[in-house]
Parts: C-alpha cells; sequence; structure tokens
C-alpha cells in the first residue's frame, strides 16, 4: 500500500523529521490526533514486520507444541525481527534474566544448532539457533556469571 507523501507543514506537535504521523492524511492538531496518528503508524509497522516473519513462524509452528508441552508460555514472549525477517527473536515480555535458558534447553534437545553466540547486556548472551536450513531464532540467556550467581 503506497501513501501518497504531501507537502507537509510543520504543526506545533510535528516536526519536520515527524512527517510521517498523520491523522485522516494530514498532519495532527491536536494531542488526540497526535496519539491516534502514531498509533496507527506503530500498527502498519508491527504488521509488516509480522508479514516478514509470517515464512519464519510457520516454520516454528510444528515445534509450539513441543514447547507448551515443557511448560513454556510463549504467549509471555514476543517474536520480533530486527533484520527484516531473517532471525525470530524471542524476547520476554518482561525481561527477567535467565528465563528463557529452559527454552534454549528444549530447542536444543528439539535439534536446534547453536551457530552463534555473543555479549549481551548485564551477564546475558544473546545466542542463534538453527534448525534445518531456514529457521534461525535468537534468544537470550544468563551467561556463566549470572549461572553461578543463581545457583549460589
Amino acid at each position: 500500500m503506497s501513501r501518497k507523501r504531501t507537502a507537509h507543514v510543520p504543526t506545533p506537535f510535528v516536526g519536520d523529521f515527524q512527517d510521517h504521523l498523520t491523522f485522516n492524511g494530514r498532519p495532527p492538531r491536536t494531542l488526540a490526533e497526535l496519539q491516534f496518528a502514531k498509533a496507527e503508524y506503530e500498527h502498519r509497522q508491527r504488521a509488516a514486520e509480522i508479514r516478514a516473519l509470517s515464512k519464519k513462524l510457520a516454520l516454528l509452528d510444528p515445534f509450539v507444541e513441543p514447547i507448551l508441552k515443557a511448560g513454556i508460555r510463549l504467549s509471555y514472549r514476543d517474536l520480533s525481527s530486527a533484520d527484516h525477517g531473517k532471525v525470530i527473536r524471542v524476547q520476554p515480555v518482561y525481561t527477567v534474566p535467565g528465563r528463557d535458558r529452559k527454552l534454549y534447553e528444549i530447542l536444543i534437545a528439539l535439534g536446534f544448532k547453536e551457530v552463534e553466540r555473543k555479549d549481551w547486556g548485564l551477564n546475558n548472551l544473546l545466542v542463534t539457533l538453527k534448525h534445518g536450513r531456514a529457521l534461525l531464532v535468537r534468544i537470550e540467556i544468563p551467561g556463566p556469571a549470572m549461572e553461578t550467581a543463581c545457583a549460589s
């Protein structure tokens, strides 16, 4: 869906760098219109992200039942992508260090292979797992220092 760009006239609410925010095809004139414009823009962005991820999500679908049987609730996680759908990023909605260690172990048991590991945040690791040729999943797990502290 292409949107026709009109000449942007800055308003008290929208600066030159925000000309993507429109309300009924024009710049928002009130705070309420600004909030609707922002929500609509975020919705369009998220819908585009889900469309880009849809093929990868379909590849992940067969693993949902075993993950649920192991006690992992995917509804508490956000499935997103920062690279136009190449990798599914599984993030807890509420960050709790170590929450996804069990998910990591389940995915390894289901045949996923670890292909990348890097330091991430405070004593955590960002791990990329691969299954088959096309399915890549990225999760955050505690690093060795965090696991030692949690075990104490």
